[in-house]
């Protein structure tokens, strides 16, 4: 069985699996993933034992949901897919305003993780969260011209029924937690990927969390977390942008770089791989 993503998320690893899967450890006990995301090296590798967390409140609320109700996630994707494939262009960009704008007084049910699920999904790039407000800019082009939507197909509805499997038949904790805390629960023998929110010079509006803040001092909490596991013996990997900063910053450890596609720039750049073994 090969898991996919069930979440459209920026940043998502799996079209860069490839040249992480190389670098995993052969052996270790739990899998800890503090910045989940859309979980592609989770769902690849399919742990036995995991602990998975992320700041962002709505996506484990659809991390939860998954794993302890798909079938109505599914029921809700095939509502909506009634009502929007029949609309025009125009109708199909307002009903998303519309629902997307409704999210922020939504309680975190449900309902609340189809509709979230859904409007990332029909988002241009999949954001729905600009300035700290939940906000629909624009279709998805796939949607906008040729009335795709993969996402409401019985492929990736029979996926979600498949990750939930995997969630419950395998021994694991999902948390919405600050990273740090996260961490502490690692021990000798366990493995950690992080794959956190880069911090380079952009001038988009687009944010994963509200109200957050990327800067030098994140990265420097990063690396006095990772010295905290060398200290215990856990083996840890973590994906970043490639610059000087980091690159001076995580100096001490193992750095591999490799190539990947920024859609939004329309051109490749490089992304690093630090690791401490």
């Amino acid at each position: 069985m090969s898991l996919k993503t069930f979440i459209k998320w920026s940043g998502n690893k799996s079209k860069h699996i490839r040249h992480i899967i190389p670098h995993i450890p052969d052996e270790y006990n739990t899998y800890i993933e503090p910045f989940l995301g859309s979980g592609a090296l989770l769902l690849k590798l399919e742990p036995e034992q995991w602990i998975i967390n992320d700041l962002n409140k709505d996506l484990i609320n659809c991390w939860k949901y998954i794993k302890s109700d798909p079938d109505t996630i599914i029921t809700g994707f095939k509502k909506f897919g009634k009502k929007f494939k029949p609309m025009s262009i125009q109708n199909k960009k307002k009903y998303c305003r519309e629902l997307t704008s409704k999210i922020e007084d939504m309680k975190y049910d449900i309902n609340r993780s189809i509709t979230y699920m859904l409007m990332k999904y029909c988002a241009y790039m999949g954001n729905i969260f600009v300035n700290n407000k939940f906000y629909f800019c624009g279709l998805e082009l796939q949607i906008a011209f040729n009335n795709s939507c993969g996402f409401l197909n019985k492929p990736h509805l029979d996926n979600m029924l498949d990750v939930s499997d995997y969630l419950n038949d395998t021994n694991g904790t999902i948390l919405n937690a600050d990273y740090k805390t996260v961490l502490s629960k690692a021990k000798s023998g366990d493995f950690v990927f992080m794959d956190p929110p880069y911090v380079e010079d952009h001038d988009y509006q687009f944010n994963y969390n509200k109200d957050e803040i990327l800067n030098d001092t994140f990265i420097l909490g990063l690396l006095e977390q990772v010295k905290k596991l060398d200290y215990k013996g856990v083996k840890w990997m973590m994906t970043q942008a490639d610059t000087k900063t980091i690159r001076s910053i995580f100096k001490g450890y193992k750095i591999v770089k490799f190539p990947v596609y920024r859609a939004a720039k329309k051109e490749y750049t490089n992304e690093l791989l630090i690791k401490n073994y």
